[in-house]
């Protein structure tokens, strides 16, 4: 995105496959120049694992002045040997993330590191077992190296560390409301009813958001009081690491994007994001934020000029976790201001497990849905699209309930909307200033995760996030262009009362035959509204999708429904029915086929694929072995010869085919004999 645009938005060249109309994820979502294990891959859901996360600023329609941002690094060769091919510019050249499988020892990831010329540069177990920032020694290049921890056992998956941008912005009881004299410019807080919200509770300064951003200015007049304390650290003596957690005198939180602790804002975004959250309210002084009373924690994960990478992001996940479960400090959710194309248009494993890594101690995570003015159902934002329960992506909406003209939306892969457009907030230097974006949106959704917090502490993570989809406002601008047809209501998320949401998540788009999840949102207010089946036509399958924490659905009784759905390559165009009525439409239009289905190691098959793009070059996967690439016809077809590993254990094993430009994927089984 760039700063300074209005409905249309420069980007940084994809260094990856492009994003495609039909949408589908290759196998696990993966991206090219990603080498992962079977477990990993899966197809395109609502929401996937994206390998970059885009400079904050892009988020936000044009914060600040001057160009889009981008990232300009050095080339990285692309390796010679078959199928890897990595455009510079869009990853950090010399580093990979890897992450080794369990039950790898130190010593043991250490020699393979060694092996390839690489050490680690930075752990992240405490968030993700075994992942690891990865250095190359000089010369080594990231393709080739993905190439050789590729041929490497114990390694889970390794991956560039992809650069990303923030989200632009555009310069732009009886009813309680604060004596701010700025609150009379913040129209977006009647809009929501938090003045209704603010006669039941005002939030609560032991409450902690996290804003992953540029920074934020913690000397601000109106933020200051607001600003989260890591009281060993701010009470603690200069120079020493006194609560023990591996960096030293972070009193205010961290900057990972440079490497030290000190979260000042040199670009404004971030401040802009944290006033929306918790600016201090009733103080007289300036604005309010959803928060008269929160702290506000922030970790700079970008640059003055917006841009970060999918280290410096997934070390703020792991210093949230860190800061909530062995620091316990009561963080209910984090701002995520960054994200979309062309870096982040993919999924990636370590980002996934980085933020499925904050499940478990249910921590919300607010996702915007990005400035393209694009249906995300069809080409994917990442991170909003990832498909974990903890994440609610976040469309904008103006004064009269518009949706934004620059705001991506999703049938099946946005939730909400909130206000995003001439939002009036905090700026550095205590200044003020009105900004517009999904990245001004998506603090809203984060700050109201705290309010609730702060109304009913007994409520588990999942109610308030059911709380914030199912008592919003249904708006004629967000029906049929979000999941739940609603903007933020604080006051209606406060009262909600018999109030269902229903929303297919997946599959999203088009899609390939190939083991894939179906799910379904039911709720009514903070609770699962119950079981649900679909009957798929003309294929004639009927499934039940439950809500049982096993067989791919992640929480046990959120009110997200899963099933497992195998469709074959003569599916075509199918409608889900389900048991509430509603009725959603899927084409399976990528097929692949082998000839023969059995056969010994290092035997010879003929793959055949059908559905990709014209010229689309196609990865041919054994398990997740990248074995040969290949090209696509005029007509979308495929047709290449491999050899089955000489390694292959007798069983069945997956043949996949990938497309690079197309991103779909399909996939066949074949038995060792």
């Amino acid at each position: 995105y760039c700063r300074g645009c209005d409905s249309t938005y420069t980007v940084v060249p994809h260094k990856l496959r492009p994003p495609t109309s039909d949408g589908v994820r290759p196998p696990g979502g993966r991206r090219k120049g990603t080498w992962m294990s079977e477990p990993h891959r899966r197809t395109r859901h609502r929401r996937g694992v994206a390998a970059v996360v885009v400079p904050l600023i892009a988020l936000a329609v044009g914060f600040g002045a001057g160009g889009p941002s981008t990232a300009s690094t050095p080339p990285d060769t692309a390796h010679s040997g078959p199928g890897i091919m990595l455009p510079a510019g869009s990853y950090v050249p010399g580093q990979l993330l890897v992450r080794f499988a369990t039950g790898t020892t130190s010593a043991t990831a250490s020699r393979v590191n060694a092996d390839i010329g690489a050490s680690t540069a930075k752990s992240f177990g405490y968030l993700v077992p075994h992942l690891q920032l990865v250095q190359l020694r000089p010369g080594l290049t990231v393709s080739h190296a993905l190439s050789l921890y590729g041929e490497r056992a114990g390694v889970q998956y390794a991956q560039p560390n992809w650069i990303n941008h923030i989200s632009g912005m555009r310069h732009a009881a009886p009813a309680k409301t604060p004596n701010d004299p700025m609150y009379g410019q913040q129209w977006d807080w009647p809009k929501v009813d938090a003045p209704d919200a603010w006669s039941k509770t005002t939030g609560a300064h032991n409450i902690v958001v996290t804003d992953i951003d540029t920074g934020l200015d913690y000397n601000h007049q109106d933020l200051a009081a607001n600003v989260w304390q890591n009281t060993a650290e701010c009470d603690g003596q200069p120079g020493v690491d006194d609560d023990g957690n591996g960096y030293v005198d972070d009193c205010h939180g961290i900057d990972t994007i440079n490497g030290d602790s000190d979260p000042m804002d040199d670009n404004g975004h971030g401040t802009h994001t944290g006033g929306t959250i918790g600016a201090v309210g009733n103080n007289g002084i300036g604005v309010t934020g959803f928060n008269w009373h929160v702290q506000v924690m922030p970790c700079k994960s970008h640059t003055s000029s917006g841009v970060g990478t999918v280290a410096s992001i997934i070390e703020c996940y792991q210093y949230v976790k860190m800061e909530k479960v062995k620091y316990g400090y009561d963080i209910v959710s984090t701002n995520n201001s960054y994200g979309g194309c062309t870096e982040a248009c993919d999924w990636n494993p370590a980002t996934y497990d980085a933020i499925k890594a904050l499940v478990k101690p249910g921590v919300i995570m607010a996702f915007a849905a990005g400035n393209s003015g694009r249906d995300n159902d069809i080409q994917p934002n990442y991170p909003s699209n990832y498909d974990l329960p903890n994440i609610i992506a976040v469309a904008a909406t103006g004064q009269t309930d518009n949706r934004a003209s620059f705001s991506e939306y999703g049938h099946r892969s946005v939730d909400v909307g909130a206000p995003g457009v001439s939002v009036y907030s905090t700026l550095p230097n205590n200044n003020y200033g009105s900004e517009s974006g999904t990245s001004m949106a998506t603090p809203h959704v984060a700050g109201l995760a705290a309010l609730l917090h702060s109304w009913k502490r007994s409520l588990p993570w999942w109610k308030l996030r059911n709380l914030i989809i199912a008592g919003g406002d249904q708006v004629a601008s967000l029906d049929g262009s979000t999941v739940s047809g609603r903007r933020i209501n604080a006051a209606g998320s406060m009262s909600c009362s018999g109030s269902t949401v229903f929303g297919m998540l997946a599959p999203v788009a088009n899609t390939g035959a190939m083991s894939q999840t179906v799910q379904a949102l039911n709720i009514t207010c903070a609770k699962p509204a119950g079981q649900v089946s679909v009957k798929i036509q003309p294929a004639g399958t009927k499934l039940t999708l439950t809500d049982d924490g096993m067989h791919g659905d992640v929480v046990a009784g959120d009110g997200i429904y899963t099933a497992k759905w195998r469709p074959t390559c003569s599916t075509g165009q199918q409608t889900f029915t389900f048991s509430t009525g509603d009725a959603y439409t899927v084409d399976v239009v990528a097929c692949a086929k082998l000839n023969p289905k059995s056969g010994p190691a290092g035997s010879s098959v003929k793959v055949t694929g059908s559905g990709y793009a014209n010229g689309d070059v196609v990865d041919v996967f054994f398990d997740d072995q990248l074995v040969d690439t290949a090209t696509a016809d005029a007509t979308g077809k495929v047709s290449d010869t491999i050899t089955i590993p000489s390694d292959a254990g007798k069983g069945r094993h997956t043949v996949t085919l990938s497309g690079q430009t197309s991103g779909l994927a399909a996939a066949a089984r074949f038995k060792v004999t």
